[in-house]
């Protein structure tokens, strides 16, 4: 059976392949992070893992428990969501009357509470009942981005599991590929959605708002790099839905959906070529003249197509 990886996250992948191998668990988890879409992401493999009657294994297709855990229809997981910013008492009452009874398909019962943050005292006292004498089937799973709001009764009685930074790591991979700071690099998509939105206005406009950061031949390949980057995660969200260098970083996301396939793959290989032409001797201003003209012209037409 292969190990259970989390992309990024080793003490998080230690951890459920340390229960999926002993089947010992504690009665109640609080994930902690950044970005809460990879908090409910890693909450749900979390409850695969407590949940599967087996060994839980990424690519197993043995039964449809994951599935429907994936889909929210297991009715042995319950999620919990706050409605207009709080988490109130009557949703954790119905939560405790759900779960009276002994798991039937899976290994055990378990509830994910997002933002615990946002429960309010009534939900959070009512919830603390539920923590203190659980049933030893029934593990919570709480998500959280600031630990610090979390009402210390519920926080004291789970393990902590902090998640890295993705968006973190990603930039920093950026900084090594490019050679830029995190500032530079900021600038460098600003202008390229700008590019993207209104490439006359980037023509006139790049002397005084791209200029100004990058002087040099060297500054200027650095930053198309950034920009191939970006353009790649923009292929990848068009075809696998994920970026893998600016996580959900929006402006890409809508490049993404603004042009086909066929597009994206051009606008890749025209900054490759361009990027080789900074080899040579070839005046700046003339360069990017026709660089911001030549993406421009990539954009002529675009539409949705797949």
């Amino acid at each position: 059976m292969n190990d259970i990886v989390i992309e990024n996250q080793p003490i998080l992948s230690k951890l459920l392949n340390k229960i999926n191998n002993s089947l010992t668990m504690s009665q109640a988890y609080m994930l902690v992070g950044n970005n809460k879409e990879e908090l409910i992401k890693n909450s749900i493999t979390f409850a695969k893992v407590l949940i599967c009657p087996e060994k839980y294994d990424q690519k197993c297709s043995k039964c449809n428990i994951c599935s429907r855990i994936s889909s929210n229809t297991f009715g042995e997981m319950k999620i919990i969501n706050p409605i207009n910013g709080v988490i109130k008492k009557d949703e954790i009452l119905t939560l405790r009357d759900s779960f009276q009874i002994k798991s039937i398909e899976g290994r055990n019962l378990v509830y994910i509470i997002n933002n615990a943050e946002t429960l309010n005292s009534s939900a959070a006292n009512s919830l603390l009942k539920f923590l203190e004498e659980p049933q030893s089937n029934v593990v919570a799973i709480f998500t959280t981005t600031n630990l610090n709001k979390v009402y210390n009764t519920i926080s004291s009685r789970c393990q902590i599991i902090k998640l890295k930074d993705c968006n973190k790591l990603q930039i920093n991979f950026v900084k090594t590929v490019s050679g830029l700071d995190e500032e530079k690099i900021n600038i460098t998509l600003d202008f390229l959605f700008l590019i993207e939105n209104n490439s006359q206005k980037a023509l006139t406009l790049f002397k005084s708002i791209f200029l100004n950061h990058f002087d040099s031949k060297e500054l200027i390949k650095s930053s198309l790099t950034v920009m191939l980057l970006a353009y790649k995660d923009a292929l990848n969200y068009k075809l696998f839905k994920k970026m893998d260098y600016f996580k959900n970083e929006t402006g890409i996301k809508n490049i993404s959906n603004s042009y086909s396939t066929k597009e994206l793959a051009k606008k890749v290989k025209f900054i490759l070529e361009n990027i080789s032409k900074l080899e040579y001797n070839v005046n700046v201003l003339l360069f990017l003249c026709n660089f911001i003209v030549g993406i421009g012209e990539i954009a002529d037409g675009k539409d949705n197509r797949s």
